[in-house]
């Protein structure tokens, strides 16, 4: 007596094979679509390696960022304060944390951590911001930004000798 239909073992390839497809498709079409916040997608009208010292900055920024709040954290920075209050916390205080000098500059003396601040916001969040120049070699006239925003980190740049960007919204997405 013959069976009609379809045998397990083939239903579960069939699907085995549109998954593969799916998940493929997903992943060109995510890599291909930019963030609509950034502004201009990353690494749009930058050079290879200009784009390599935005990571470098990108990096150094995000080494700042985890020490600066760490340091506030460690100093009784009061998350319940209205409008928030300062961290307190100094560059000279997370350079060691950071990996750059007390005065900011990285041990090749191509960047600068310029600001960098934090303090409480509404609820949980932390609010701050820390900036990174360019001072010379093959950084001199890059800089970035990293913010902490209640929505997430944000990451901005600057790759025409200006200052770091002062806001989530201002230079491009790096």
């Amino acid at each position: 007596m013959a069976r009609a239909g379809f045998g397990l073992l083939s239903v579960l390839l069939s699907l085995l094979v549109i998954g593969l497809l799916g998940a493929v498709a997903l992943n060109h079409y995510w890599s291909a679509t930019s963030d609509p916040r950034a502004g201009s997608a990353p690494g749009e009208g930058v050079s290879p390696d200009q784009s390599a010292r935005l990571a470098e900055a990108q990096a150094l920024s995000s080494r700042a960022m985890t020490a600066l709040t760490l340091c506030a954290q460690t100093t009784g920075m009061p998350a319940d304060m209205p409008g928030g209050a300062s961290g307190r916390c100094s560059v000279a205080e997370i350079a060691s944390n950071a990996g750059v000098g007390p005065n900011g500059v990285t041990a090749d003396g191509r960047w600068q951590i310029t600001s960098a601040e934090i303090r409480a916001g509404g609820g949980s969040a932390l609010i701050g911001q820390v900036s990174i120049t360019g001072l010379g070699g093959s950084a001199a006239g890059l800089s970035a930004s990293l913010f902490a925003t209640p929505g997430g980190m944000v990451s901005r740049c600057d790759v025409g000798g200006g200052p770091p960007p002062a806001s989530p919204s201002a230079g491009r997405g790096c």
